[in-house]
């Protein structure tokens, strides 16, 4: 099974239960939240161990690792909060600029303008240059040049 690019969840806390299954590799690498100048910063890989939860705020960056072997099981429960969508802080959350460049594990495919500067892209999935829209423009670190020389606006 192939990992997961890193991404924030459309939740106001995520629960990520390992049902089980015999497998290796499939780690989720944690970084920062979403509009934070540390938001592509790697802060914590978790492992998976059968019987447990990991919980973690929707607007945190994370992604999955590969499998290695084996098959593995979870349950995802994504939650929301009504009186909290209601709030402030969700409706206009604090946004800044990038502290600097980001660590590659942090990096994604689908959402970053500048991932081809820090990895390749997956097999497939080269049409994505040009796609991203993090970091926002304005609130990019010192020194950032998107991957590509022409940047698809608005997709």
């Amino acid at each position: 099974d192939l990992g997961l690019d890193m991404h924030t969840d459309d939740s106001d806390v995520t629960f990520n239960i390992c049902l089980g299954l015999d497998f290796t590799g499939a780690g989720l690498q944690f970084c920062g939240l979403m509009g934070a100048p540390e938001h592509r910063k790697h802060t914590y890989t978790y492992k998976h161990v059968k019987g447990s939860c990991v919980c973690h705020l929707g607007r945190k960056r994370h992604g999955a690792d590969d499998i290695q072997s084996g098959e593995r099981l979870n349950l995802i429960l994504w939650n929301h909060s009504s009186t909290y969508r209601q709030c402030d802080e969700y409706q206009s959350p604090p946004y800044s600029v990038e502290v600097g460049p980001p660590d590659p594990v942090c990096v994604s495919y689908t959402h970053d303008r500048d991932y081809g500067n820090f990895k390749e892209y997956p097999a497939g999935k080269e049409d994505h240059r040009g796609r991203g829209w993090c970091p926002r423009m304005l609130y990019e670190y010192p020194g950032f040049k998107p991957d590509c020389d022409v940047e698809k606006l608005g997709m």
